[in-house]
């Protein structure tokens, strides 16, 4: 008989307590995570109120005799950073905090075995072969039962399991998040069901106004995701409010702090993006991305190309200002001194690089005149369009197609005839910098927040009304814009020291 021999309940809580939401929901998700790494292509739920057991069984790759083992170890992960939506197994040893048992049955190349495990106590959590009840399919699968400690829990609800479902699994249920991008990374499809009855996405609310997106990537405008932004004349639930942010058909985060964006009315606004590649940056628990200095500027990189997607939308919603509000005062000075601060701090805190760019003094460079007497070079029509890369592919690749006529907006079909495209001639190119604009807001407790390359001064915040038009005034922004820089430091980095170190150059140059 196998046993785990360390202080299990604790670890358990620990890893509970990491979830922004309830258990029962870090389980469902979790269990459907797992089994969407094993390539499970139907994945079906049970509630059985009468046995207060709770049944999920897919058709994914199995475990093997050392997999299984590997399974009762709480304390270890078979689960690496970069790979899957999963982690190792947590749906189950979270089940052991509210459960009497847990038996796991799997099949896989002509390995078929079942297990019992239960949390004995704190510190003991034993587990033995039992014969399989025969449960998973004939070639390969797993199949979970969780017989639950209470009758009352929501883990036997199957309103509530379908919940959790279409909340963190929405991509996978939508029909055009499937056919144009994840296709390619669930070839075979995903169905879900509850009790017999399948999964589908929630009914549409009426008096919502929707506009659809893709994430256009890099200077040859690769597309890597694709999304959708709703406005609604009514108040959305909070759970449904803001963009979420989705990798794998599996939602990481939601809201707009993320984004970077303000909009006016964000409790009327909800959404999602999809983009497979974010999955390379996933933290081991699959819940967040990583905070290293490469993870972050492929992050922020993704996070703009987002932001450069939704910002017309929000506009056509009138949802965002098109310009930057003029203070009282021409602070241009004052941006200028900011920045070369800024300038000379990037290269020990270069993961602030893709937020804003260095800015550089203007490099010459060819450019083009357009040669109005020239013929057209192409023209317009409705073609494909070409979505991020096959699934588990780390290289550039050539993407996934899109079908053609499923997005608003014409393509241009090129001429093959060769054209003069217009004069050369010498130009110069200017990276842009930071910036600073200002909007108040006295709703919002923040001294500030950054959207693209522009830190927005809260001039509704009472420490700002304070100092306006004193000679703290730009002491004041000076320390907003520290203050926001530090939410987009790397993991471990001290933002008491930024702060200082940003004060300290700023007090020298003035």
């Amino acid at each position: 008989m196998g046993e785990t021999r360390v202080d299990l309940k604790h670890l358990l809580e620990d890893i509970r307590d990491a979830y922004p939401f309830p258990m029962e929901e870090a389980i469902i998700t979790e269990l459907v995570a797992n089994s969407l790494d094993s390539q499970a292509s139907k994945i079906s739920f049970w509630a059985k109120t009468e046995s207060t057991t709770l049944m999920i069984i897919d058709n994914g790759t199995g475990m093997s005799d050392r997999d299984l083992k590997a399974y009762h170890d709480i304390a270890s992960t078979t689960k690496v950073r970069g790979r899957g939506i999963g982690f190792a197994g947590v749906g189950v040893k979270l089940a052991l905090l509210c459960s009497e048992s847990v038996v796991t049955e799997t099949r896989k190349l002509g390995f078929h075995k079942a297990t019992k495990w239960h949390l004995e106590s704190n510190v003991r959590a034993p587990w033995d072969y039992v014969e399989p009840e025969g449960l998973v399919p004939p070639i390969e699968g797993t199949a979970v039962s969780i017989l639950l400690m209470s009758s009352k829990s929501s883990l036997l609800d199957p309103g509530f399991i379908q919940r959790v479902v279409q909340k963190h699994f929405y991509p996978i249920l939508d029909k055009e998040f499937m056919r144009r991008i994840l296709k390619h990374v669930y070839k075979n499809g995903i169905l879900f069901f509850v009790n017999g009855e399948r999964v589908t996405v929630p009914s549409a609310e009426r008096n919502r106004q929707r506009s659809q997106f893709v994430v256009n990537l890099g200077k040859k405008a690769k597309p890597v995701g694709i999304g959708f932004l709703e406005k609604s004349k009514t108040v959305i639930g909070e759970e449904d409010r803001g963009l979420a942010i989705s990798t794998y058909g599996k939602v990481i985060k939601r809201g707009w702090d993320w984004t970077g964006l303000s909009p006016r009315n964000p409790m009327h606004l909800s959404g999602i993006v999809e983009v497979p590649r974010l999955s390379e940056i996933l933290t081991t628990s699959k819940s967040d991305f990583l905070r290293d200095v490469n993870s972050l500027q492929k992050y922020y990189r993704y996070r703009k190309a987002i932001q450069e997607a939704i910002e017309p939308i929000l506009e056509e919603f009138g949802e965002v200002s098109t310009s930057r509000e003029k203070a009282d005062k021409d602070f241009r000075p004052l941006e200028k001194e900011i920045e070369r601060v800024l300038e000379r701090m990037l290269n020990d805190f270069p993961e602030l690089n893709p937020l804003f760019g260095r800015k550089r003094k203007a490099e010459k460079t060819m450019g083009v005149i357009p040669d109005l007497d020239a013929p057209e070079a192409g023209s317009f029509s409705e073609g494909a369009e070409t979505l991020g890369d096959t699934a588990g592919s780390s290289g550039d690749g050539e993407g996934a197609e899109v079908a053609a006529g499923d997005l608003p907006g014409e393509l241009i079909d090129p001429n093959l005839d060769k054209v003069e495209p217009g004069r050369e001639s010498e130009v110069k190119r200017r990276k842009p910098g930071l910036m600073i604009g200002f909007e108040e807001d006295e709703e919002r407790a923040e001294l500030g927040w950054l959207s693209e390359n522009t830190v927005w001064i809260n001039k509704g915040h009472p420490a700002y009304k304070r100092c306006m038009n004193t000679d703290a005034e730009g002491y004041h922004i000076a320390l907003s814009v520290a203050w926001v820089l530090t939410s987009y430091l790397e993991e471990g980095k001290s933002p008491l020291e930024f702060i200082n170190r940003f004060l300290s150059g700023w007090g020298e140059r003035t």
